[in-house]
């Protein structure tokens, strides 16, 4: 950097320049290095923050993925501009203490809460249903018990909300009864200033416990999808039903049991990846020269469930509208195939028999396939179904005419002066949203995009969107508060089962609702 200082006058400033910036040891960084995002880093340097990260990991026993946690790469950079602000300090004098870090980690889910519940209340007056799952969990320590309540709801951009509400504590002193649970569930929701006028638009999706059942028994309630068609897999494949039917196949379940013990048990599952793992099992044992304990075992007939479950599980896109369509794959899927064996075609009858039994399609998740515009149709329903489903449509789309004519406020006083009978008639429509939308063969770009494509479709179908806001957000599954409960065993460690409950509610909020 240089300066003309004869044309500028400034000969003192060109003096540092020269004299101090230049001198060895005195290098000092231009203004560009603190405002550029992009340097390099010495490779010397790079070494020094791996063997930083090695220690951390080992001497705190943290997972090596840790250091690429989003919270821990914040944390970083937060030091990181500390330290181009003020300085070189010692770590001791930034980091706070740990009692503080916990106060404050409770206050600020106690600040995101409200404006959480704050949001659901306003959802709430816009749309005819949200989703909500809740479900108890144990932990292995002190045997306390937790519930935990989640919250599915569209925004009005049409966006999905799925987040955990709250993880309490449940009362100690009382037994996890129906009606035990519910006055719970109440005193929650009214602790957190949800509007208890409004809980009749909540539609709690659940397991099939006979006390959560009770406790929602007031309410509207799906069953979890996952866990329906756990149920039919473990009913149809009950080993002493098909000892009676097909022995063979009870054999090659016996069997797969054994191999899943025998592969953990010799330390083969590390070995193996998440994908394929099937065909390099079979490899792996092939080199043993044990293939023979595979054999008789093959993946092809419950592929299609897993694949269900999986899709059924999500909570970041809608999922009530797979529900319909899954139910009628897996019935086909189920049923006889003339190229079946005799103890093939036992299975699949077996399993449609418990399909039929246990999974039973409501009227809101047949909505939900409606209402998207690839199986607006519904072709999968006689012609007098399809009639009475939209029927039941304009019926929520009148309750949804009430609900904006409520909040709107009472309609304004006539003048005194009445020309009423020379007004405007409203002239009908030659067809109404429901009939307009049902008979269109809709164009997607995205086929899985169906919030994309009612964001886009308000102006042509106003009444069916803001239906869909409420009845898409519903979730297929309970599989929300089952994930919550994971990311609650990895809080409640061995090592840290003397974190307080209302700190435990803390972190698991927060882990979900932090921007």
């Amino acid at each position: 950097m240089t300066y003309d200082s004869k044309r500028t006058g400034n000969s003192a400033l060109q003096r540092h320049v020269d004299r101090g910036c230049k001198s060895p040891g005195l290098l000092q960084p231009s203004i560009t290095t603190f405002t550029s995002t992009s340097r390099k880093i010495p490779q010397q340097a790079k070494q020094k923050l791996t063997e930083k990260c090695v220690e951390y990991c080992c001497k705190d026993i943290r997972p090596f993925r840790s250091i690429k946690g989003g919270g821990f790469v914040e944390l970083a950079q937060q030091l990181i501009n500390v330290g181009a602000t003020y300085g070189s300090v010692a770590a001791q004098d930034v980091l706070p203490d740990p009692t503080t870090v916990s106060k404050r980690c409770r206050e600020l889910a106690t600040e995101k809460r409200k404006k959480l519940v704050e949001q659901l209340n306003d959802v709430l007056t816009e749309v005819n249903s949200i989703g909500m799952t809740t479900d108890i969990w144990t932990e292995d320590y002190h045997k306390l018990s937790y519930m935990t309540i989640t919250c599915h709801f569209v925004t009005r951009t049409f966006k999905m909300i799925s987040t955990v509400l709250t993880t309490a504590a449940f009362p100690l002193e009382e037994g996890k009864t129906g009606e035990n649970i519910r006055r719970e569930i109440i005193r929650l929701l009214t602790e957190y200033g949800l509007d208890m006028s409004l809980l009749n638009k909540v539609v709690w999706v659940t397991d099939q416990g006979s006390n959560i059942i009770s406790a929602l028994r007031p309410y509207r309630r799906l069953d979890c999808q996952d866990h329906l068609y756990n149920t039919v897999m473990r009913h149809a494949l009950d080993p002493t039903q098909l000892a009676q039917d097909a022995p063979t196949v009870a054999e090659t379940l016996q069997a797969t049991k054994a191999l899943v013990k025998y592969v953990k048990k010799t330390g083969m599952a590390a070995l193996l990846s998440k994908t394929s793992v099937y065909q390099e099992l079979r490899e792996k044992l092939n080199d043993r020269a044990e293939g023979w304990r595979i054999d008789a075992i093959s993946p092809d007939f419950l592929q299609p469930f897993y694949d269900a479950q999986r899709e059924l599980e999500g909570d970041q896109y809608p999922t009530i509208n797979l529900v319909f369509l899954w139910f009628e794959r897996l019935k086909r899927h189920c049923n006889r195939k003339t190229t079946d064996s005799p103890y093939q075609a036992i299975i699949r009858e077996r399993h449609l028999s418990w399909i039929l039994r246990k999974v039973e399609i409501q009227e809101l998740q047949k909505i939900a396939t409606f209402l998207w515009p690839k199986y607006s149709q519904l072709r999968m329903l006689s012609s007098s179904e399809r009639d009475n489903l939209h029927l039941e449509v304009r019926r929520q789309l009148k309750d949804l005419h009430n609900i904006e004519e409520a909040a709107e406020g009472p309609a304004p006083k006539k003048a005194a002066v009445d020309f009423e009978e020379w007004e405007n008639v409203p002239v009908a429509d030659a067809t109404d949203e429901v009939e307009r939308y049902s008979t269109h063969n809709h164009a997607m770009q995205d086929d899985r995009d169906v919030l994309g494509w009612w964001r886009d479709q308000q102006l042509n179908y106003p009444k069916l969107s803001v239906l869909t806001r409420g009845i898409l957000a519903i979730p297929a599954s309970s599989s929300s508060s089952e994930r919550n409960f994971s990311a609650a065993g990895r809080t409640i460690e061995q090592k840290r089962t003397a974190v307080k409950p209302s700190t435990v509610d803390a972190i698991l909020f927060l882990h979900k609702n932090m921007d």
